[in-house]
C-alpha cells in the first residue's frame, strides 16, 4: 500500500515515494509525478560546504551523462553540450541569455543562477550531407504547443519536462546512445560519444543515416552498431551560440581484423569498442575511454590518447549497410594510440589531469575480479587510479611511440 504523502510513518513514506500509483485525492497526496523530479543537471559548489545543490532545470529532463562547456568569452551567452545516455535519443546544447562576465570567475551557485536558470535548449538534426541544425525546445515554436496530437504542450515547463518527446516533435536526430561530450581547446569542434545501439537498422525508427551509418552483425551478435563511433561538429562561423553546423565521424570504433566496419583504420595498437568517457586535456590531447561488452574477449576496457584534426579533414566513406557518410582521417600510431587497459570487466570512467600535467587521475568501476580487493578479500572494489611517468615527467611529454613505456 502507498501512503499519500506527509501521512503514515516515516519508514513507509520513504517507500511509498517510488510507487507512481494514483491513490490520493489528486497529485498532492501522492507520488504520481515523483518520476519527473529525477534526469536534471544538478550543480553543486565543493568550496562551501553549507551550499544547496541546485537542479538547473532550463537545461532540460533526460538521462545526462555529463554536461560539457565550451570556452567562455567575455560578452558572449556560456553554451553548454548534453547527451542522452539512451538507445535512440538526442543530443542537446543550452545557450545561456546572460552574457558571460569575467567578474563572475569563481561566483560559484550565484554565478550558476546567473547562465543556467534562463536561456534556450536546443537538439540537434544532423542532415544527410553533413550540415546540421539546432532546433530550439522552446514554447510556440517547432510544433511545441498545445495543438501537438502526440503530446500537448500547455507550457515552457511541460517543453522542459518531457525534453525527450519535445526532441520527436522538432524531428531531431535519433543518435546511438550520446554519452560523454567535449570541446576541444584548439579547434572548438565538438565531440560526442555514441557508445553503441543494438536497435540502429533493426527498428523501423532508428533506420542507419549519414550520421549513424551501421548495422551489422559482429561476434555473432544480431544487426546494430555495437561498436560505436565518434561524431564531432563544427559550428557555424566559430560561434557556439549558432543554430547550424558542419559535422562528419571522426572515428570509428571496431577491431582491427573486422575490415568491413574498420572504416577509421585501427590496427592492433589502438582498436577500441563502445567509446564512452571522452576529455581534452588543455594541450588538446583527446582521451577516450570505454565502456565495452562487444570486444572484452580480445581486450578490456580502455584508455585512449589521441591528437584529432578538425572536422571534414577526412574523405566519404560507404558502410556494409550501404550508407554513405563522412569520416575523419584515418587512425594510426601517430595520432590515436591505447594508452592504459583496466582490469576484467572494469569500465573506465572519469577523467582530469594535474594542472603540470605530471599526474592522471582516472577510475575503474565495476572490476569483475578480484582488482582492488582489500587484502585477503575476495570482493573487488571500484578505485580511482593515479598515472604518473617513471621520470617524473609530463604525461606525453614526447611522442606516442614512446608513451607507453614511460608511464
Amino acid at each position: 500500500m502507498a501512503y499519500p504523502r506527509g501521512k503514515g510513518c516515516k519508514i513507509a513514506d520513504e517507500f511509498s515515494r517510488w510507487d507512481m500509483t494514483a491513490v490520493g485525492a489528486s497529485a498532492a497526496e501522492d507520488y504520481r509525478y515523483g518520476f519527473n523530479t529525477f534526469g536534471y543537471i544538478t550543480e553543486i559548489d565543493p568550496f562551501d560546504q553549507n551550499s544547496i545543490p541546485q537542479k538547473r532545470t532550463a537545461l532540460g529532463r533526460f538521462a545526462h551523462e555529463n554536461c560539457a562547456y565550451a570556452p567562455v568569452e567575455q560578452g558572449k551567452p556560456v553554451v553548454f553540450y548534453m547527451g542522452d545516455d539512451a538507445r535512440g535519443e538526442y543530443i542537446y546544447k543550452f545557450v545561456s541569455k546572460a552574457m558571460w562576465s569575467n567578474s563572475d570567475i569563481g561566483g560559484g551557485l550565484k554565478a550558476g543562477d546567473k547562465y543556467l536558470n534562463d536561456g534556450t535548449l536546443y537538439v540537434a538534426v544532423f542532415n544527410e550531407d553533413g550540415s546540421g541544425e539546432w532546433k530550439a525546445l522552446v514554447h510556440g515554436q517547432n510544433g511545441l504547443d498545445a495543438f501537438n496530437s502526440v503530446l500537448p504542450f500547455n507550457g515552457q515547463d511541460e517543453v522542459l519536462v518531457f525534453a525527450r518527446a519535445a526532441a520527436d516533435a522538432a524531428g531531431a536526430t535519433k543518435m546511438d546512445r550520446p554519452e560523454w561530450v567535449s570541446v576541444s581547446p584548439m579547434t572548438g569542434d565538438v565531440y560526442v560519444t555514441l557508445t553503441n545501439n543494438k536497435y540502429r537498422g533493426v527498428r523501423d525508427d532508428q533506420p542507419v543515416s549519414a550520421s549513424n551509418p551501421r548495422s551489422y552483425q559482429s561476434s555473432g551478435k544480431a544487426l546494430g552498431n555495437d561498436n560505436g563511433h565518434i561524431i564531432r561538429w563544427a559550428e557555424a562561423g566559430g560561434d557556439h551560440a549558432a543554430t547550424s553546423f558542419e559535422w562528419d565521424i571522426y572515428l570509428f570504433g571496431a577491431p582491427s581484423d573486422l575490415s568491413a566496419e574498420n572504416l577509421s583504420q585501427l590496427n592492433d595498437n589502438n582498436d577500441f569498442s563502445s567509446p564512452d568517457g571522452l576529455y581534452f586535456d588543455p594541450r588538446g590531447v583527446l582521451w577516450i575511454q570505454t565502456d565495452d561488452g562487444a570486444y572484452t574477449d580480445t581486450s578490456s576496457c580502455m584508455l585512449l590518447a589521441a591528437l584529432p584534426g578538425k572536422v571534414s579533414d577526412g574523405t566519404m566513406t560507404t558502410t556494409s549497410a550501404g550508407q554513405s557518410t563522412r569520416v575523419g582521417t584515418s587512425a594510426s600510431n601517430d595520432n590515436i594510440k591505447r594508452f592504459f587497459v583496466g582490469p576484467e570487466g572494469c569500465e573506465v570512467t572519469g577523467i582530469t589531469m594535474a594542472p603540470d600535467f605530471k599526474t592522471l587521475f582516472i577510475n575503474i568501476q565495476h572490476p569483475g575480479n578480484t582488482w582492488g580487493a582489500v587484502t585477503g578479500g575476495s570482493i573487488p572494489r571500484s578505485a580511482t587510479v593515479m598515472i604518473t611517468r617513471e621520470d617524473g615527467d609530463v604525461i606525453l611529454a614526447e611522442s606516442f611511440d614512446t608513451a607507453d613505456s614511460t608511464t
